[in-house]
C-alpha cells in the first residue's frame, strides 16, 4: 500500500483538530458545571478539572504516536530494514538520510523529550510545547519525506 506525505500531515493535523474540538468541549462544560454539578453523575468536578489540565498533554501524545507511526512506516522504504525500536534513532536514522536540518531535528527532539516526560511521569523538569507548536515542529520534519513511498 503506498503512502503519501499529505495523508500523513493531514493526519497529524488532524489530531490537533480533534484537540481543539476536545477543549471547546471541556470548556464549556466546566463553565456548565459551575452552575450545576449535578449533571456530572457519579463524576466528580475536580475529575473534569483534571482532564481540562491534562487535556493538552494527552493529545500532544496522541499527536506524537501518529508522526512516529508515519516514520515507523517510511523507515523500511528508506532505510531497506526494520525500523530500529528506540525512537530516538528512529529520528536520527531517518534525519540523516533524508539530510534534515538540525535545527528542524532538535525541534523534534524536545516534542519527543517533552512526549516522554508525559508518558513516564519523570521527575526531571521538561519544558512544556503547546499542540499547536509540538505539531508545528513534526510537521516541519515530516515534510522532509518524500510526497510517494
Amino acid at each position: 500500500m503506498p503512502h503519501k506525505l499529505f495523508v500523513w500531515l493531514q493526519r497529524i493535523r488532524g489530531v490537533e483538530r480533534e484537540y481543539s474540538a476536545t477543549r471547546l468541549a471541556v470548556d464549556r462544560l466546566v463553565a456548565t458545571i459551575q452552575h450545576d454539578a449535578t449533571i456530572l453523575g457519579e463524576l466528580r468536578v475536580r475529575d473534569i478539572r483534571h482532564t481540562s489540565e491534562r487535556l493538552e498533554g494527552t493529545f500532544v501524545i496522541r499527536l506524537f504516536a501518529e508522526f512516529e507511526t508515519g516514520l515507523r512506516l517510511f523507515w523500511p522504504t528508506a532505510r531497506g530494514t526494520d525500523p530500529p525500536s528506540r525512537t530516538r534513532d528512529l529520528l536520527d536514522g531517518l534525519a540523516a538520510t533524508r539530510r534534515i536540518p538540525h535545527n528542524v531535528l532538535a525541534r523534534v527532539h524536545a516534542v519527543r523529550e517533552y512526549r516522554n516526560s508525559l508518558v513516564h511521569e519523570r521527575e526531571e523538569p521538561t519544558v512544556p510545547i503547546p499542540i499547536a507548536e509540538s505539531r508545528s515542529h513534526l510537521c516541519q520534519y515530516f515534510s522532509r519525506l518524500p510526497p510517494e513511498w
